[in-house]
């Protein structure tokens, strides 16, 4: 209830002050913004998503503006539920309404790492962005339609690593990958969230972002 006073206090004062038309965009320490998808530094190759959460103390937080090595590419209201960001931030404006998301095909890009920029803004102009670093690796095919092409019965091997189910060694298109299932808060589910180059792998290993052929 405070903050909703708070909100509507400021909104009014906002409105007395600048009127409806008038808005300039400046940078807000307030926001918290997180990209959630893809993780930091994660191998990508199939249709995923870029997705987080944004929240501001007092302010309603509108939309993200993604943008991928510095191109803008979407604009995405933020509203989606979020129990847990409300958990974590009982106190901020609309924090169980704070989720965004946007799919994405990460095989329409080049291989190779890359770099997303989200831009979350207030209704009143602030903003704060928040960035990762992603690799992507590609299939041969954009879409995969013969599921004959996956041949998951020639996976070489399944194991547990820290805290994911890889799967080495699972053969698509004549080629093996290792992919990586690990359990995804925001969505509630198991994800596919690494596909890399085959490989044999213990705690030390290094990934190297393009594959080997």
């Amino acid at each position: 209830m405070k903050n909703t006073l708070r909100h509507i206090l400021t909104l009014t004062v906002a409105l007395l002050l600048t009127g409806p038309a008038q808005s300039q965009d400046f940078p807000d320490s307030d926001l918290r913004v997180f990209i959630e998808a893809p993780v930091d530094l994660s191998t990508n190759a199939n249709i995923g998503s870029i997705r987080g959460w944004a929240v501001h103390p007092y302010d309603r937080v509108s939309y993200v503006d993604i943008y991928i090595d510095d191109e803008f590419n979407f604009s995405v209201p933020v509203g989606g539920g979020r129990k847990d960001v409300e958990d974590a931030y009982p106190d901020y404006y609309l924090s169980r309404f704070s989720g965004w998301a946007q799919t994405v095909n990460w095989k329409n890009m080049s291989e190779g790492y890359h770099t997303v920029e989200v831009v979350a803004y207030t209704e009143f102009g602030g903003y704060k962005s928040a960035f990762k670093e992603f690799c992507v690796a590609k299939f041969n095919k954009e879409f995969i339609s013969d599921p004959e092409e996956i041949k998951l019965w020639e996976t070489k091997r399944f194991h547990v690593w820290h805290d994911r189910i890889i799967f080495e060694g699972v053969k698509v298109e004549g080629r093996r990958w290792n992919m990586e299932l690990s359990w995804v808060t925001a969505t509630q589910s198991f994800e596919i969230t690494q596909t890399t180059a085959y490989r044999l792998i213990d705690e030390y290993t290094e990934y190297e972002c393009v594959p080997e052929e």
